[in-house]
């Protein structure tokens, strides 16, 4: 059985926006399953009004990336969105689970290997670098970041005040993890982002490219035209710990203001503390539970809810704790939303479970522009 699920957000203003997970029960090969799953996926579409049009971001987790890339390169030839394929297994014996965002009657381009969407008040850059010349985890962050700087300035932007949000998915979490850390600092501190400024919303998780030599992949999202006040970085310090504090350099949560609405890009949520310690060590129910009190406290200090999540991605560290994770999100987060669940080691061992989401409700501010 193939499940899509689908969540939407409407303004009498702006533009409408979508999304979308999908997934199935394994099939005998890989070909046939991703086969079913985008057909399923794709019949839904219309049902909401949506096509491959209006598909903005195409984010697909697959379970041997090195085997299953080739194969699913030809099964998504054609498609215009922001496409990320990254390995992390889906929790159930599955070999594909994808997620979706759409938004509706914009313009999309390709140039040096960003997704260009041009609203009629805000244009927007999905970036990713296809390829990297360096080796080793510090250097191929390091070369991340330096590339979406060089990108941004030729659109008269910069990392520092236009870059929203942050994927970093790295190789062996558990021992190129520092040469991320370290590499991302450096380049923060070069830009002039410190503790005393601010940083960016950004999941750091493990996940592996097709390229086995690959050991950082960063994809972003990244306003050019953004005026001072409209991302507002959420900071809930009697729940979560300053990232500074412990080396990292992230923030928990962005809130991007528009017009007519606000998007809130999450950052991968764990079980953790005031003082940047980890709760509940070997308990992932109770994990799960702190998690889903960070994220509400985030969202809360943006005017924001739970109830206005629209995508959420669990990534476990063991696939065992699949059930119980996703019974306690379900109760919570209701049956409906949007959801992936794959097998994906956080940063530190000790963390069983996190969660990253995007939210959307109407607490715009009406000095922006909305959204379209």
């Amino acid at each position: 059985m193939i499940v899509v699920s689908h969540a939407e957000f409407t303004t009498s203003t702006g533009i409408r926006e979508d999304f979308f997970t999908a997934y199935g029960a394994g099939k005998d090969n890989f070909a046939d399953e991703a086969s079913e799953v985008l057909a399923a996926y794709d019949a839904q579409l219309a049902r909401y009004g949506c096509s491959q049009a209006s598909e903005i971001l195409l984010r697909i987790h697959v379970s041997d990336v090195t085997n299953q890339y080739h194969i699913l390169e030809k099964l998504i030839a054609g498609r215009s969105s922001f496409i990320s394929v990254i390995e992390q297994a889906p929790v159930d014996a599955q070999r594909i689970a994808i997620e979706a965002w759409h938004w509706q009657g914009v313009r999309k381009s390709f140039e040096d290997g960003a997704l260009k969407v041009s609203l009629e008040n805000y244009p927007v850059l999905w970036f990713k670098k296809d390829e990297l010349a360096a080796s080793g985890s510090f250097d191929q962050t390091y070369e991340e970041f330096t590339a979406l700087g060089g990108y941004l300035a030729k659109h008269n932007a910069n990392v520092a005040e236009h870059t929203v949000r942050t994927w970093l998915y790295n190789r062996d979490v558990d021992n190129n993890y520092a040469g991320l850390v370290q590499a991302r600092n450096k380049y923060f501190a070069e830009i002039g982002l410190t503790k005393d400024t601010h940083f960016i919303a950004s999941t750091g998780i493990a996940g592996q490219m097709h390229d086995v030599k690959r050991l950082v992949k960063m994809d972003s999202i990244n306003y050019p035209t953004l005026r001072h006040g409209q991302m507002q970085y959420l900071y809930v310090l009697e729940n979560l710990s300053p990232t500074a504090i412990y080396g990292v350099s992230f923030e928990r949560g962005t809130r991007l203001i528009l017009g007519d609405r606000s998007h809130y890009f999450i950052s991968g949520t764990a079980s953790i503390d005031k003082h940047g310690e980890v709760m509940y060590c070997h308990d992932v129910a109770r994990q799960t539970h702190r998690v889903l009190e960070n994220i509400e406290a985030l969202l809360q200090e943006g005017s924001g809810e739970l109830s206005d999540i629209k995508l959420a991605t669990i990534y476990l560290r063991d696939t065992a704790d699949a059930d119980i994770v996703r019974n306690i999100v379900r109760a919570k987060l209701g049956n409906d939303l949007p959801l992936v669940t794959v097998k994906a080691p956080v940063c530190r061992p000790a963390w069983l479970v996190e969660i990253e989401c995007i939210a959307v409700n109407n607490k715009g501010n009406s000095q922006y522009k909305v959204f379209k």
